[in-house]
Parts: C-alpha cells; sequence; structure tokens
C-alpha cells in the first residue's frame, strides 16, 4: 500500500515532486496520522534544494489530520482525536508521528488554521523569549 507525498527531486524545476511513496507503519510511541492538512515554510523548499535531504525523502514539518492509529504502547491521543503536529516528512497523506511531537487540535480550533502553528509558532515564541518578552519556559 502506498500514500502519496511531496519527495525531494533535484531533477524537477521547483527540487520536489508529487510522488506514492511506501505506507508509513508507526513505531513504539507513534501514532498514524491521517493528514488533511500541511503548512510550507521557506525551509522546506531550503531543505529540498540544499542537499541536506536525501533525493526521494518525503519533505515538510507541519501536519494536522485525525489519529487513525493509536500508539501501540498506550501513549499519546486515541483514534480519532484531532492532532497537529511538528514532525519530519509531514507532506503525506498518513505520517508516522511521535507522541511527544503533536498535540490534541482543541474542538472549536479548525485544523487549517492549526497547521500553520508548529514551525511559525515555535518560531515566534522562540524570537519573543530571546527578546525578554515572552515566557522562559517549554520550547
Amino acid at each position: 500500500m502506498s500514500v502519496r507525498a511531496l519527495v525531494v527531486d533535484p531533477s524537477a524545476s521547483t527540487a520536489v515532486r508529487l510522488a506514492d511513496v511506501p505506507d508509513p507503519v508507526p513505531g513504539p510511541g507513534q501514532v498514524l496520522v491521517d493528514v488533511s492538512h500541511a503548512s510550507l515554510n521557506y525551509g522546506d523548499l531550503n531543505d529540498a534544494r540544499s542537499g541536506r535531504i536525501p533525493v526521494g525523502a518525503v519533505l515538510g514539518s507541519d501536519a494536522a489530520g485525525v489519529v487513525v492509529r493509536a500508539a501501540a504502547d498506550g501513549t499519546g491521543p486515541e483514534v480519532g482525536t484531532r492532532v497537529v503536529a511538528l514532525t519530519s516528512g509531514a507532506f503525506a497523506e498518513r505520517v508516522a508521528i511521535d507522541v511527544s511531537a503533536l498535540a490534541e487540535v482543541p474542538k472549536g480550533l479548525d485544523l487549517a488554521r492549526a497547521v500553520a502553528l508548529p514551525v511559525a509558532g515555535v518560531a515566534a515564541l522562540r524570537s519573543l523569549r530571546a527578546a525578554g518578552l515572552g515566557p522562559t519556559r517549554g520550547c
């Protein structure tokens, strides 16, 4: 079985292409998420062009969707939970994600808005903290 994903392809004009990749298999402490939204960051395009990410590897950092398989070890959210994650390989239809790399999305927050939070939100929070303007705990 396979899923569609954006992968690194230096021969493509944008250094990315849509491809079929193997369906992810979650490891211990990972959930399987059907991704409905992804957020493109400038760094994702840099990764595609830089050579840091191997040819054929799935790009992306920010994903939001619904848990379709809970972690086998009992950690993390249950099936049906809406989540947002900061994880490598986020630009795929389905992603195996460490439970420590995701957060449950509150019912009142649209997934399309939540997906913009991981990279951009953490960068903004760290910038505020570096300037002495934000909370000093976490991230």
